[in-house]
């Protein structure tokens, strides 16, 4: 828990995951204090976040290219209770629970207005300084968020309030992975009844892809990934079938499986082709795999995050027909579609608790990285109060 104020520190100490080495991924448990709260801010008391590969990443990569200085706390999305409010904070009040992303939605920019909050102008890699450390060093939050903390400093913007009572390890998921899978599935590429959809990569969003598929009574439903037990849990939510990528060309598996449909373009392949994988050969193969007309959701961040590239042939890439989407924050309107998606967890059209197979104090954010690198879990849940 945040410590009482103490007289010389004039605030309440917060102990946070800070990442101190610029290219390497070295976290250190700090004792920091709060900076004032500027408009807008509130405070909230972490109770969950979800620990993603999109929060490794980036501190394995060339930090220029990447943004983000150090230090910083790390963290992009979480869920808590406000337990303080700064100047002109009208949305929320203290004792709200809320869900905390890395996308605001200010309702004034250009993408906001244009129904594409999901771009919000008032998105950035870092906020400004929110904490300092025990030197007088000072640091932000990653994506103005910094979740792997006992507390975090937020604008209201990106803090949305939910009447629920659904656990807290449970309201981690619906800002990641929930929202990434489902919104894609639902918002920005509606997933039509009967429609065969392909999943590459069977973690936590390639998971909410396929539950998101079945709910909308999708045709065949097939998983593509190298790990047994993932391919597994892709049948257990929903898959109807399973191809793994190191047995064979996946992409004519996935043609086999789809059947082909005719003409002389691609027939064969997916209506839907959502990528989860984290591996740039992936975004290529999803193309290969949707059928002519169809939709392709580009979603994971891949380890080479700024750098890697990906071709496409010229003359199928023009005539086949196919869209290609981007998946920033799943497509969705916090405000609007953030509770929906609680409800329906709570309506159990979502299977939420059972993704979740780990719990970590803050503490062990480094193992629980380590265990979400190597595969080993599905949803890593950081419980910073614990």
């Amino acid at each position: 828990m945040g410590r009482p104020p103490t007289p010389n520190q004039g605030g309440f100490i917060v102990r946070a995951a800070v990442w101190v080495e610029l290219g390497k991924p070295n976290i250190e448990i700090q004792e920091v204090t709060p900076l004032p709260l500027r408009d807008h801010e509130v405070v909230v008391r972490v109770e969950a976040s979800n620990v993603s590969v999109s929060d490794y990443f980036p501190l394995t990569n060339d930090p220029e290219t990447v943004g983000q200085p150090v230090p910083q706390i790390l963290g992009h999305c979480g869920t808590g209770v406000v337990i303080e409010i700064g100047p002109k904070v009208e949305r929320l009040a203290v004792g709200d629970k809320v869900v905390v992303t890395s996308t605001p939605e200010c309702g004034e920019c250009h993408f906001c207005i244009n129904n594409k909050p999901e771009f919000c102008a008032e998105m950035a890699w870092m906020g400004p300084n929110t904490y300092k450390d025990a030197n007088g060093v000072e640091m932000a939050g990653n994506a103005y968020v910094g979740a792997f903390a006992e507390h975090m400093i937020v604008p209201d913007i990106q803090a949305t309030k939910v009447v629920t009572d659904l656990p807290f390890d449970q309201l981690a998921m619906v800002a990641l992975p929930i929202a990434t899978g489902v919104g894609a599935a639902l918002r920005i590429a509606p997933i039509t009844p009967g429609a065969d959809v392909v999943v590459l990569g069977a973690g936590s969003v390639g998971i909410s892809y396929i539950q998101a598929a079945k709910m909308v009574g999708a045709g065949k439903i097939v998983a593509v990934d190298p790990l047994p037990h993932r391919r597994e849990l892709a049948l257990k939510f929903g898959a109807t079938h399973v191809v793994d990528p190191t047995a064979g060309d996946p992409v004519a598996a996935v043609q086999e499986i789809t059947g082909n449909k005719g003409g002389m373009l691609a027939g064969a392949g997916g209506d839907f082709v959502f990528e989860a994988a984290a591996d740039a050969r992936a975004i290529e193969q999803a193309w290969d795999m949707c059928r002519s007309g169809g939709h392709i959701v580009l979603c994971s961040v891949t380890d080479q995050m700024m750098t890697a590239k990906v071709t496409f042939t010229a003359l199928p890439f023009a005539v086949q027909g196919k869209t290609i989407h981007a998946c920033q924050g799943g497509g969705i309107s916090q405000r609007r579609d953030i509770p929906w998606l609680v409800g329906m967890i709570e309506r159990g059209q979502l299977d939420v608790a059972g993704m979740i197979d780990a719990h970590y104090p803050l503490a062990d954010i480094s193992q629980a990285m380590d265990d979400m690198m190597a595969r080993s879990v599905l949803a890593p849940i950081l419980m910073p109060q614990s």
